[in-house]
């Protein structure tokens, strides 16, 4: 058996439509190192599975295919641990190339450039690269347009996902495969790769082109989440549990970072219950997570206080009136949306406070709901004997800790944000 450099794996369900493309893709590389063409179908139920034998009987040692008899994502989901064993035990190259097979690589350069410069740089675990995403709603196409140039990944920018790295770009060392616990609890494929990378080396991107991405295609996840509220329920609740998890895995080391991501996922979530009292949300908490709902009761009481605290304006958490009496003055920190549900909130309480602040930068009037608006070159209280209460959606933590550095502030609460 000829020792490979690198295993192409990609994973099918139900791809007849494109799966040609995908192994062409595949095919046509150039390289000047042997390679091999894993293909792993997940019980389809259409003609995926006739059109990977086909290939596999035109190129026999070059293609395998692995078939399921039973669908291994619904019985096993959230964990992949199944899925990583089966992709250890049948890839045996130095590196991995990713590519599932409703996508296909268009350069046939690709994993001769990024086995190139992996081979040559070694702190980089993983390469990853532009593409074209296709809407297959109404096929418009359009660059990724991710970065203007070559570069190393900010490890930001992956963990909030201000940057949608596509699956079939990634080509990474098989040091990857040895991802466990955590990783392999969330059941999000290939961002908890992706965060894993993170805690072993840094992610390298090139600019170039070299793979179609199809988004919102008839069977797709990307489809399933848009089209039900369920998927996103669940989807999000994985996520949260992942990142308070990698949270502590990584010493909080990119906690800033994690904050933002774990505020997305539960707007997903809760952008959808204004009108929900707390019967209403803990059934349809169950409902959508069902069997999963125990063992994450710790999140739905975080998703519950911050319900709360966005669409009730009798609410004050304990934690709040806690840093609120520890305090001589208070001011929140902010002046739009979430600034004013603090003010309403504290207003009908009886909580008084001194007005509002905003970063040295930022355009403000000189009042906002009848009280006054400094920025912090501005205000003159003493910063020892005064609390802020952030107003601000935590979605742009990083911006928040910036600017509260800033302002030397070290004495602060965001009633927003999550509880670790």
């Amino acid at each position: 058996m000829d020792e490979v450099l690198v295993s192409i794996w990609c994973t099918t369900y139900n791809h007849e439509l494109y799966i040609r493309d995908a192994l062409e893709g595949f095919l046509m590389q150039k390289t000047s190192f042997p390679y091999q063409i894993v293909i792993h179908d997940d019980a389809s139920t259409d003609g995926t599975v006739r059109i990977i034998r086909e290939y596999e009987r035109k190129y026999p040692g070059l293609i395998h295919g692995i078939y399921q008899e039973e669908n291994m994502y619904s019985k096993y989901h959230p964990n992949i641990k199944w899925m990583l064993e089966v992709e250890a035990q049948n890839c045996r190259g130095k590196y991995i190339a990713v590519c599932e097979g409703d996508d296909f690589w268009i350069d046939t350069q690709k994993l001769q450039l990024q086995v190139d410069y992996l081979e040559t740089h070694p702190e980089y675990i993983m390469a990853v690269h532009d593409a074209l995403n296709v809407d297959c709603r109404n096929y418009n196409m359009k660059p990724g347009s991710i970065y203007e140039k070559d570069c190393v990944v900010p490890a930001g920018d992956i963990i909030v996902q201000k940057k949608y790295m596509f699956s079939a770009s990634m080509l990474y060392r098989r040091e990857v495969l040895q991802m466990k616990d955590i990783f392999l609890d969330a059941g999000i494929g290939d961002y908890t790769s992706m965060l894993y990378s993170l805690t072993v080396g840094d992610i390298y991107y090139f600019s170039r082109i070299m793979s179609i991405y199809r988004q919102h295609h008839k069977g797709s996840w990307s489809d399933a989440f848009i089209q039900s509220e369920r998927e996103r329920w669940r989807h999000s609740i994985l996520m949260i549990d992942f990142l308070v998890k990698y949270n502590e895995y990584t010493k909080r080391k990119f906690e800033v970072h994690v904050i933002s991501r774990i505020q997305k996922s539960a707007l997903a979530v809760l952008d959808s219950c204004n009108e929900m009292d707390e019967k209403t949300f803990r059934g349809t908490y169950d409902k959508y997570v069902g069997k999963l709902s125990r063992k994450y009761i710790n999140i739905f009481y975080q998703l519950e206080r911050l319900r709360r605290q966005l669409f009730d304006e009798n609410f004050i958490d304990e934690a709040v009136y806690q840093f609120i009496n520890k305090y001589h003055k208070i001011i929140i920190m902010g002046t739009g949306k979430y600034a004013g549900i603090i003010a309403r909130q504290l207003d009908n309480k009886g909580v008084v406070f001194e007005g509002f602040v905003v970063s040295n930068n930022q355009e403000a009037k000189e009042s906002y709901m009848n009280k006054p608006v400094w920025k912090w070159e501005m205000m003159t209280h003493d910063k020892k004997r005064t609390g802020i209460l952030v107003g601000i959606n935590p979605i742009i933590w990083e911006e928040i800790i910036s600017s509260l550095n800033e302002a030397e502030i070290r004495n602060y609460i965001c009633p927003f944000c999550w509880s670790f």
